[in-house]
């Protein structure tokens, strides 16, 4: 796919992942059409580009029906209406399910899977016009592999990947095509000190968010319908489809280091002040 000249609409676009991939859709000489929920946070990354005139901003709170409703209005007007849509916008609350509230479910819930859900079904009608229409849903390697600590998240993530899975073949007779790309962990604001301690302690390696852009943008380009980034993630989200009980007991021995990270408060995992490193021992083969 050639991106130069398409007209994208990426939500999230404020974040790390998303900043990137604003940066990087740009230098393909797209015209970019940015959403997040704080209008000065996305004129900021605009900011950093110096062809302005290819993008604009449009502030909304898309866990909303109403300002959905807005941006899809807006985006299929914009230049002539969209060619591309990434859903990039995501929430998490890292943390056992039984000590979560309900609001933060509520919120991951609406933001990581029904208002994808809802910008595909209400922008299908403008992508279809498209002679080259994409849909990219940004999904997570925890929508392959359900981790402790990320019930919630993983649900959202494991519900968007079949969702993207039976959209594609929905849509196999028209011109739109659908993606699914997973990044592993990314060392984005998105991760609080908590988690980003956690992978740590467990060495999980954690990507830089342009190289992340990056690797979307190859795959966008080259057609792939579905990638998970990076190894061994791609390996265990393999195992984890084939064999998941192999899956269930390796992770077992890393339950207890990520049940105390989970209770811990955000002061403890402050920066500067690394917690301890609670090692499980591997029971003899």
């Amino acid at each position: 796919m050639n991106l130069t000249d398409k007209r994208i609409l990426i939500t999230g676009a404020s974040g790390g992942i998303g900043r990137e991939l604003v940066l990087a859709l740009l230098n393909e000489g797209a015209y970019v059409l940015l959403s997040a929920r704080d209008h000065a946070a996305l004129t900021s990354v605009v900011a950093l580009h110096a062809e302005r005139d290819r993008s604009a901003v449009f502030a909304a709170d898309i866990t909303r029906a109403s300002e959905r409703a807005r941006l899809c209005d807006f985006a299929s007007r914009w230049r002539g209406g969209i060619d591309v849509l990434i859903n990039n916008a995501a929430c998490n609350d890292f943390g056992f399910l039984a000590t979560q509230a309900a609001e933060p479910i509520e919120t991951a819930i609406a933001t990581n899977l029904i208002a994808p859900i809802d910008l595909c079904r209400r922008l299908i009608p403008r992508l279809e016009i498209s002679e080259a229409a994409r849909i990219v849903n940004i999904g997570s390697v925890f929508g392959s592999i359900g981790f402790a600590g990320n019930s919630v998240y993983s649900a959202t993530k494991f519900g968007l990947r079949g969702f993207s899975e039976a959209l594609r073949r929905e849509l196999a007779d028209t011109s739109i095509r659908v993606h699914y790309f997973a990044p592993r962990a990314t060392r984005t604001a998105f991760n609080s000190d908590q988690v980003n301690d956690l992978n740590e302690a467990l060495g999980n390696a954690s990507d830089e968010p342009a190289e992340v852009a990056r690797r979307i943008v190859a795959a966008l380009l080259e057609g792939k319908p579905e990638l998970v980034f990076g190894w061994p993630e791609k390996l265990f989200a393999r195992l984890n489809a084939l064999l998941p009980r192999l899956v269930d007991r390796a992770l077992r021995q890393k339950l207890a280091t990520i049940r105390d990270f989970a209770s811990r408060s955000p002061s403890q995992s402050a920066a500067g002040s690394k917690p301890a490193v609670v090692i499980q021992p591997r029971k003899a083969s």
